[in-house]
């Protein structure tokens, strides 16, 4: 294994063509990959809908970016998460919306924001067991004092609207080279668990669950309910599913040997024929 890059990933809500395209151009100016591209803002009215998108998304990455040997990776793997929580309780709480973190999770470095429920998944799973919260002004100073920034750039990036932009992935430069960049070590006891809702619904219009098996007690022909009161079967595999039959199943997504369950309905669209959105609870006792 080498100390480059071999694999770059961008979760955001920030994902509008001209955004997108600033943010994938900044991060292969700093680590030399085009990065893979995640947009989270799911449509729905569900508040932190975003964050629920991501903390999946992100379990799924790790899993991509570690699950083969060490010895048969190209290099490490950095992952850019941002997706803000936003609201009267956070402009109470910090200065210019939620701070940024970052963490190891084997050889994949996360920097993403610290506030939502992003990491949530990561952090039930055991995955992360704490973070390093950083401090955009603290940073900032420190960088001046490397001589990598003049006191222009980081006031300019200090104020910035952009941060993910502007700030986000510089920093992630700074970390994953190794230097010392100031932070504070916190839990991620903020975040509920995110066991029991939605997080994906793929283009097939299966709904991917934040639900592992066990945790549903999943046994083949069980039968459940779900939160809109359709009765679902539990089926290991989707080939087992009768046609139209509403089906719990063991998806392709999760970390490792733990996967998700994902509600389908067998030749149909489970999302738009029973009427789920990201952020949904998926059993009628959540």
């Amino acid at each position: 294994m080498t100390d480059q890059v071999q694999t770059g990933v961008i979760i955001t809500d920030c994902y509008d063509d001209k955004a997108r395209g600033r943010q994938q151009t900044r991060f292969a100016s700093l680590f030399g990959v085009s990065p893979t591209f995640s947009s989270v803002l799911a449509p729905t009215s569900h508040l932190e809908a975003g964050g629920i998108q991501a903390t999946g998304h992100l379990i799924d990455q790790l899993d991509a970016a570690t699950s083969l040997p060490a010895s048969r990776r190209g290099g490490k793997t950095v992952i850019l998460m941002n997706v803000a929580t936003r609201g009267e309780d956070v402009r109470k709480r910090w200065n210019n919306g939620t701070p940024f973190c970052y963490t190891w999770v084997e050889d994949v470095l996360i920097a993403s924001t610290f506030d939502g429920p992003g990491l949530g998944l990561a952090r039930d799973w055991g995955l992360i067991k704490h973070v390093n919260v950083m401090d955009i002004p603290t940073v900032m100073k420190t960088a001046i004092a490397w001589g990598e920034l003049t006191r222009t750039e980081a006031d300019r990036i200090e104020h910035t609207q952009f941060r993910s932009y502007e700030f986000l992935p510089l920093a992630a430069r700074w970390i994953f080279e190794g230097r010392a960049v100031p932070s504070e070590v916190a839990t991620l006891e903020h975040i509920n668990s995110m066991a029991g809702h939605i997080w994906f619904i793929d283009n097939f219009g299966n709904a991917k669950t934040s639900y592992l098996p066990e945790q549903i007690g999943f046994e083949e022909g069980k039968q459940l309910t779900l939160a809109g009161g359709q009765i679902a079967t539990c089926h290991r595999r989707l080939a087992d599913v009768p046609h139209g039959s509403v089906a719990l199943t063991i998806g392709s997504s999760g970390f490792r040997e733990r996967r998700f369950v994902e509600i389908a309905v067998q030749r149909g669209n489970a999302a738009g024929v029973l009427g789920l959105n990201v952020g949904d609870n998926v059993l009628a006792h959540n």
